[in-house]
Parts: C-alpha cells; structure tokens; sequence
C-alpha cells in the first residue's frame, strides 16, 4: 500500500515538475541566467578578496613561505579565471543547462505562494542582498527594468523551493528503488529521508551564505565605525570641510568601513555627488549611525555646514557609547556561553580529587 502511495506521489511531482519546466515564461529563463552570470561574480569577488586578506596577513606574519605563497596565489588566480569565465558564458547564453532551470520549479510556487517585493520574507531577503556588498545588488541598480537585489533574491529563493521539490522526487524514488529491492519499509523511508535533507541543504547554502555575508559586513562595520566618525570630527574640527575629510579617512585603515569609503571618494570624484555616493553607502551598510550620518552631511550641504562638526561630535559620543554596550553585551553573551564548559570541567575535577579519596577510604576499611 506505501509502495502504491509513493509511486502515485512521485508521478504527480514529476508530470508538475515537467509542466513547470515547460511552461515558464522567457522571461524567468532571462533572470536565471543572469542570476547564474551574478552568483560565479560574487564567487570570483569572493575569492579576490580572501586572496587580498591572506597577502595582507601574511605580509605582517609572514604565515606563508615565498614557494608556498606564489602556489597559492597560482591556484586561486587559476579558480578565479574559471568563476570570470563561467559567468561570460552565462552572459552569452553558452553554459545555460537543464540543471540551471531548476528554480523554475520555484518561481512557480513562490507566485503561487503571492511572494513578491511586499512579502516580508522576500523584503529581508533583498536587504541582505542590497547588505552583502555586491556593487550589482545595491539599492536602485536595476536590470531590464527590474531591481537586481529582487532578480537575485527571487532566484535564491526559488532555489531553495526547487532543491526542495527535487529532493522529494528523489526521496520517493530512492523509496520506491529500495522496497522494490526487498529493504524494509523503515529503511526505505530513512533513506528516502536522507536524500531530501541533503537536496535541502544543498538548495539552502547560497541562501546562507548571502546572509552570513550580510551579517558579518554588519558586524564589522557597527564595530569599526565609531574609529572613523572620531577621525572624521578630529579632521573636521581642524577645518577641513568634510568631503576631503572623508577622503582623508578613507585611507587611514583598511578595513571595511575604509574600503566602502574609498568606494564612496571614488564614486564622488566621478558623476556622482558626494550626497548621492553617501546614500548609496547608506544602501550597503545597515547601520544607524551612518544613517544619522548621512543625514547631518546632506543637511550641511544645505545650510551651508552649520554646526556640521556640533553634530558629528554628537554622533561620535553616540556610537562610543553604543560600543561600550555592545562590549557588555558581547561579554555577557560569552560569560553566558563559558557557563556550561566551566561546569564540566569543575565536575571533572571534583571525579579526579574524590575517587582517589574514595578508594583511599576503601583500602583503610
């Protein structure tokens, strides 16, 4: 009766899975592809950058040997080259395949489902995608009339869904596989299982990692940037005026905050304003206080920078304090994560100190 059950299931899956597949519009075959050329960028950024921060390291530590460096440097250059021409081809229509249509399976549910820019779920997931620090993704680039985070947060979604559905397909089929080779029912469904959790978190790992992404750009830049609001009221209060204030800053460190900076100087020293380049700042970085900062820079180009450094040392006090209590709660949270571990190894020595006294006691008697 199972086996029936499964197999009726497994063919409906498969004759909707198929309708899907071939009913899809032009359109969303256009978005994955693109989605497609995006996701081997950001691997090939990705790497760039680990490549930038284990030279940078290792220039300081001097964690590598020379021969043991330029080997490194060769292998990532060579899986950088891959991810560049990968995505080429994704561009040019050359590498698209029957596996990289998946998530129309997706993108159907997900408008069965009504998902769109006004759901919540979505909305989060293109504030990570804005948040990751993919120029492509920032808030209002757009691509055939359409916001690129929405394209790319669209398809990790559908992903998702599809890796989902084809992992029940194969799920029911392995089932299906087993019990018709004699298994037990018990096994068969363990197996069966098995094969939708991996599909599950195969279809899950780009979805964590774009927010992770998100999360630990957030993290660095909430801890970097009250260094930099203080560089910037030293410099302003100096007399500088604030863009070359911000020039300034950009170059004294290296680490996020510095790096969206420069990006910020670069961007104002070509088409863009110095106000337009500090809102799309404000796009990539979730934080508060660069919210509050953008708005008192845009209010000084207004007034004429009235109380301009009055307001940046506000806003420095703020962050300072803001940091100090994130300190505390950061300390707390590990005092809280230590708790557990302490105990154990209390209870471990208490064994060690009272079995010997016990068998001490033991050999008296």
């Amino acid at each position: 009766m199972a086996v029936i059950a499964v197999a009726v299931i497994l063919t409906v899956l498969a004759l909707y899975f198929l309708i899907c597949m071939g009913g899809s519009r032009q359109e969303l075959i256009v978005e994955i592809v693109i989605a497609k050329a995006w996701q081997n960028r950001f691997a090939k950024i990705d790497l760039l950058e680990k490549c930038r921060d284990y030279i940078r390291r290792n220039e300081k530590y001097h964690i590598y040997s020379e021969k043991k460096l330029e080997k490194k440097k060769k292998e990532d250059q060579k899986q950088i080259e891959a991810y560049a021409k990968k995505e080429e081809a994704y561009l040019s229509g050359k590498a698209i395949g029957i596996l990289d249509l998946l998530p129309l399976v997706g993108y159907r549910f997900c408008a069965l489902a009504g998902l769109d820019a006004e759901s919540d779920m979505l909305r989060g997931l293109m504030t990570s995608c804005e948040q990751s620090g993919y120029m492509e993704l920032e808030r209002g680039q757009e691509t055939n009339g359409k916001k690129n985070c929405m394209i790319y947060a669209y398809y990790i979604l559908s992903s998702v869904v599809s890796f989902l559905y084809v992992g029940a397909m194969l799920g029911c089929f392995v089932f299906l596989l087993m019990r018709l080779t004699g298994k037990e029912t018990g096994i068969s469904l363990a197996a069966g299982m098995v094969v939708l959790a991996a599909m599950a978190v195969v279809g899950y790992l780009p979805l964590d990692a774009l927010t992770h992404k998100a999360a630990n750009r957030k993290e660095e830049i909430d801890r970097e940037f009250p260094n930099v609001i203080s560089k910037l009221v030293l410099l302003v209060l100096s007399g500088m005026n604030i863009s070359r204030a911000i020039e300034q800053a950009s170059v004294s460190g290296d680490g996020l905050i510095y790096q969206e900076l420069a990006t910020v100087v670069k961007e104002s020293s070509q088409s863009v304003s110095l106000e337009g380049a500090l809102t799309r700042l404000q796009g990539r970085c979730s934080n508060k206080y660069i919210d509050k900062f953008v708005t008192i820079v845009s209010k000084s180009f207004s007034s004429g920078n009235a109380n301009l450094a009055g307001d940046l040392k506000t806003l420095n006090d703020e962050c300072w304090l803001e940091k100090k209590h994130s300190a505390r709660r950061m300390a707390d949270k590990v005092q809280t994560k230590l708790f557990i571990p302490t105990m154990i190894m209390f209870v471990g020595i208490l064994v060690v100190i009272i079995i010997p006294v016990m068998s001490g006691f033991n050999i008296g008697i």
